[in-house]
């Protein structure tokens, strides 16, 4: 796809504006408020905002990280919700051959990103959420082929559906046997991987393939270390480590492209 800076500035404002209704939608889910029913409003005085509010970034800074109207400050992970949205657009893009694989990757991002955010405030995640990525990755590594010779068993391809059901399989076992040692210690039995992570894993494994995801899962368990150690809690929410590494992936392989 061509590199031009007039597509990265739409790109900048798409992905902003992404970033900022994922967040909108993020946020009225963990508020238990209707998702689509409503505009944009303050979820300090519930005003609803202005069309000048609505623009991302910019409106952030203007109205000096406040509410125009009750002064409550903007939580800055608004902010970040609109910046993640660009850097999510131009990863898209620039991994992209094409306009399908674009919109498929873009969706993709903006999921895990809402559901990082929401397993970060429940420590879990919504199942309607958590099957859209899936089906999303495999609308995104479909053949025909390999789909019929799956269901038959005979001629396995290289395909999404093997990498991913061999991941997914991979870490069930791996759960397992972490809570199979954990129980040697303790009468409550703790499971490091939950089933929407491995969800999520196996989907991401049926696009880039078991190594790929392998090298995600390795940084993301590092990532959360440092937060597994000083955390007075015996849970941690493990799906934003992975986002974080798998967006990292991504650059790496911009990057490699670039050399």
């Amino acid at each position: 796809m061509e590199n031009n800076p007039i597509v990265f500035l739409i790109l900048a404002i798409l992905g902003a504006s992404l970033g900022s209704f994922c967040m909108s939608m993020t946020m009225r889910f963990c508020e238990n408020k209707p998702l689509l029913s409503l505009r944009s409003y303050c979820f300090s005085c519930h005003q609803k905002l202005k069309p000048l509010e609505l623009i991302p970034i910019f409106s952030y800074i203007f109205l000096r990280f406040k509410c125009k109207t009750c002064h409550a400050k903007i939580p800055f992970y608004v902010f970040l919700a609109e910046f993640f949205g660009i850097v999510f657009a131009w990863i898209a893009y620039l991994l992209s051959q094409d306009m399908g694989e674009f919109i498929h990757l873009l969706i993709f991002l903006f999921v895990l990103f809402a559901l990082s955010c929401i397993d970060l405030k429940f420590q879990a995640v919504p199942q309607k959420l958590l099957w859209l990525i899936f089906f999303v990755a495999f609308s995104f590594a479909f053949n025909s082929d390999e789909f019929v010779y799956f269901f038959i068993f005979e001629n396995f391809q290289n395909g999404f559906m093997v990498q991913a059901f061999i991941f997914a399989g991979f870490l069930f076992l791996l759960k397992n046997f972490i809570a199979f040692i954990k129980n040697f210690k303790t009468k409550n039995i703790q499971e490091n991987l939950g089933d929407a992570d491995i969800i999520i894993l196996a989907s991401m494994a049926g696009i880039f393939g078991f190594k790929s995801v392998f090298i995600i899962l390795f940084t993301a368990s590092l990532l959360s270390l440092p937060f597994f150690v000083y955390n007075e809690s015996t849970k941690l929410a493990f799906l934003p480590f992975i986002n974080a590494a798998f967006v990292m992936y991504l650059i790496y392989l911009i990057v490699q492209e670039l050399i």
